[in-house]
């Protein structure tokens, strides 16, 4: 009785988080489509677009935890059952339900706007259901390797590290990849530079996927930069010129590997947690390459009311367990805060 409780307690938790985080994102879209545009739409059109969205979300999250059994090929087309059936339902919810009821969310019929519209509000909601989808199974995976370590061997704890490609048995990466390099080709009429953004995040997934699959832990470490500068791009993108970064690279490539994402979990956290907009203290990255070893730097100005370390101490300790399964002995990592700055270094040795 005990245990039922508690599993209950924790299921109504989760839908008010859930209901908190819709009614916090609807919110900041009536908010800026308000003060930042020249719609002027009510609080309850707001919400009563985004009840599509919100179905498909969920939808979309309930499908990705079937693709290891459906297959590839019912993956691809669930995927774009989704689209087509969401957006009927979305058309006859806007243009037929709502209307009857008094509300009218478009004043034009033309399909071609409502089908850019359909696509690019899709495109948004899986990305974030893909999150969503990501950021639990890897709470999962979290959860269930700090019980190994109370209940396993050193052994069996190394194995269940391995196993932690749980993202490549959910979602196979050929399809997903594929299907963004779609959405690329869909969008390049509408929007090239959001049509390279979607290139760019399509490389930086596969990678991603792919980099769970090598046994040994490390990539050769142009692998590692090249998808570093793929993120690094989408964020100049994204911000323009209000970001202020500074890389320096230094020493000749010689066969050096570092384990994968290692840059990129350090650097994609400095632009989630760090303060940017400041040119006399930019997000400052260096990396020296030495004959024997690989030297990285990270340093950012923290924002105010944030707690860095705290944020970003579940990535940083994944990256340390990663480096002593395949650089035993032969790193040396460092992180603190100084002066409201956040300073990560690493030194990886041949």
């Amino acid at each position: 009785m005990k245990k039922i409780r508690k599993t209950g307690k924790k299921g109504t938790n989760e839908i008010l988080i859930h209901l908190a985080v819709w009614i916090a994102y609807i919110a900041f879209i009536y908010i800026t489509n308000n003060m930042f545009s020249e719609q002027n739409s009510s609080v309850l059109s707001t919400f009563f677009y985004f009840i599509p969205f919100a179905i498909t979300f969920y939808v979309s999250v309930y499908f990705l935890g079937l693709y290891k059994k459906m297959g590839v090929w019912w993956s691809v087309i669930s995927f774009f059952l989704i689209f087509i059936v969401m957006g009927m339902i979305g058309y006859a919810y806007i243009y037929v339900i709502l209307p009857k009821a008094g509300h009218v969310l478009f004043s034009t019929l033309e399909l071609k706007a409502f089908f850019r519209e359909a696509i690019f509000g899709y495109i948004r909601i899986f990305s974030f259901a893909l999150l969503y989808f990501y950021v639990r199974e890897y709470i999962k995976k979290e959860k269930a390797l700090r019980l190994s370590e109370k209940e396993k061997s050193v052994k069996e704890l190394e194995t269940l590290q391995y196993q932690y490609a749980f993202l490549r048995a959910q979602i196979n990466p050929h399809f997903l990849h594929n299907t963004l390099n779609l959405f690329y080709s869909r969008a390049m009429s509408y929007s090239p530079d959001f049509a390279d953004n979607i290139l760019k995040l399509s490389s930086i997934m596969r990678y991603s996927m792919e980099a769970l699959e090598f046994d040994s832990g490390k990539v050769f470490i142009q692998r590692e930069l090249e998808q570093l500068n793929r993120l690094i791009e989408i964020n100049n993108l994204r911000f323009g010129k209000t970001k202020q970064i500074n890389i320096e690279t230094g020493g000749e490539i010689r066969g050096h590997m570092v384990p994968p994402l290692s840059f990129i979990t350090v650097v994609e956290n400095a632009f989630k947690y760090g303060d940017l907009s400041d040119p006399a203290l930019p997000l400052t990255i260096k990396i020296n390459l030495q004959e024997n070893s690989v030297y990285f730097y990270c340093c950012n100005k923290i924002k105010k009311n944030t707690l860095q370390v705290s944020s970003t101490k579940i990535g940083i300790s994944n990256l340390e367990k990663r480096l002593d399964v395949a650089f035993k002995d032969k790193y040396k990592m460092e992180a603190q805060t100084l002066d409201n700055l956040y300073i990560f270094e690493l030194t990886v040795y041949k």
